[in-house]
């Protein structure tokens, strides 16, 4: 270890996904003095892997009522619109949505009591029943029912080009050594030690964004609370040569309060491929590659019947959703953040949630007492590629 003296910082943040980002830009425009350690590509791990959709809450709600985990999330849309607009706590101009808006849609006889839901004041505001002439152009030749949401999407990528480049200087491609770390004891003073290279950091507070790794790395600082859950998924990518983009809930025949299928459109060459979600990748985890390829292409023939699906291309991708663990196993209904000691340990549980996990964070730290960090001769991280390979 070096003699050097130490270096002393207010936070060390540990993971590089949108949390972690997020995190990071929140804590410095307050005048924090941190350090991210991300191991590998910045947004490697859930956040690439995401459908990009910062929603509502709506798509929880298709059992005809509004539920806590709608109520948690129903301000974050307008949230993330002020940023976009550089009136948020972050400033993400000159961003723009792919999408402004997300879709719910159904053929006509499948609305059943929803129908009334949707007309409700309670929902005012937040979703809008289309005219056919109004439809986007994905929808031409759709004969059913198609509402308009003000959910929107992110090409995720880009947003995490544009949360990097202001903090660029202190997000290092490093891999935390759980060995090399000493919690401290905040009740006495001390902070949390790391010794990074020749490098001895005194931090005065540790937060895990680890996502799925978060778990080994409190087991092997034998930190016992808080547990994780995964949650894992089965998505399905397709590519196709239809010209338009599509980003909607499909409504049609669906049993349980979940949309049947979940789209999103990315960039693929100079068209678009499709990332399916909903009931599709949630039952789907139990099927191999080529079971849910063939399952996706009849849900598509039947619920997305005007495209031609002759000679598209499917494949699969299997993610894990890290999160708190609950008692029942279901997805929490808010972002998580929980101290003890000198550590915080985050989990967002959803893209859109991230800025309720930054309020949950700010809340519980010190003012900052550090000044500007130095330089630790490490590398800087990069953002990660899309995990279907554009």
């Amino acid at each position: 270890m070096s003699s050097s003296p130490p270096i002393g910082t207010d936070v060390t943040i540990v993971g590089g996904g949108i949390a972690g980002l997020w995190l990071a830009n929140l804590l410095c425009a307050r005048g924090y003095n941190i350090t991210l350690f991300e191991r590998g590509g910045v947004g490697g791990g859930q956040t690439m892997a995401s459908q990009g959709m910062i929603h509502g809450g709506l798509k929880y709600a298709l059992g005809g009522s509004l539920g806590s985990s709608s109520e948690a999330i129903a301000l974050m849309p307008g949230r993330w619109r002020e940023c976009l607009a550089g009136r948020g706590e972050i400033d993400l101009r000159p961003l723009t949505p792919v999408s402004e808006h997300y879709y719910m849609f159904a053929e006509a006889s499948a609305m059943g009591r929803l129908t009334s839901f949707f007309a409700s004041k309670s929902l005012r505001g937040r979703i809008k029943k289309l005219k056919s002439g109004d439809y986007p152009r994905g929808f031409s030749g759709f004969t059913g029912v198609v509402y308009e949401l003000d959910d929107f999407v992110l090409d995720t990528r880009a947003l995490l080009d544009k949360l990097l480049e202001p903090i660029s200087n202190r997000v290092l491609h490093h891999e935390f050594d759980p060995d090399n770390c000493s919690l401290g004891d905040r009740a006495a003073g001390t902070p949390v030690v790391l010794h990074v290279g020749g490098t001895r950091i005194e931090t005065d507070r540790l937060i895990f964004c680890a996502g799925a790794a978060t778990q080994s790395l409190l087991d092997k600082l034998k930190i016992p609370t808080p547990a994780m859950q995964l949650r894992p998924l089965h998505q399905v990518i397709v590519r196709h040569a239809f010209p338009h983009p599509f980003f909607a809930h499909c409504l049609t025949g669906i049993h349980r309060a979940e949309p049947r299928l979940t789209i999103t459109s990315h960039r693929d060459g100079s068209g678009w491929l499709w990332y399916l979600g909903g009931q599709l990748a949630t039952r789907g985890i139990d099927k191999s590659a080529e079971e849910l390829c063939r399952h996706a292409r009849n849900e598509l023939a039947e619920c997305v019947p005007w495209v031609d699906w002759t000679g598209a291309r499917f494949s699969t991708l299997r993610i894990n959703r890290a999160e708190p663990k609950q008692a029942s196993g279901q997805r929490p209904d808010e972002a998580f953040a929980q101290q003890c000691g000198n550590h915080i340990v985050c989990w967002p549980t959803k893209l859109s949630l991230v800025p309720d996990l930054g309020d949950r964070v700010v809340g519980l730290l010190d003012s900052p007492r550090h000044p500007a960090p130095v330089s630790y001769g490490l590398p800087g991280a990069n953002v990660a590629q899309y995990p279907w390979g554009i």
